[in-house]
């Protein structure tokens, strides 16, 4: 079982919210940071909308610098 791979069908209306949230979250973290351009991961958007899910008001996120005023954000 260890290599079998499972495919899983997202929904296409929990697609829009976690791309909605991706967006949100690269905009605020680019104008707080004074960043030219953030990569979003779109496992790390999901990880947030579960968070919030759960009722947690904090994750603790951070930013790899990619290049000058470019990063990546990472949950840590």
């Amino acid at each position: 079982m260890g290599s079998d791979i499972v495919r899983v069908e997202i929904h296409k209306n929990l697609k829009e919210v976690l791309e909605n949230l991706r967006v949100s979250i690269a905009t605020d973290m680019k104008l707080q940071f004074g960043l030219d351009e953030i990569s979003v991961p779109r496992t790390l958007s999901s990880q947030i909308l579960a968070a919030k899910h759960r009722g947690q008001k904090e994750i603790n996120i951070k930013i790899r610098k990619t290049g000058v005023g470019r990063g990546v954000l990472e949950l840590l």
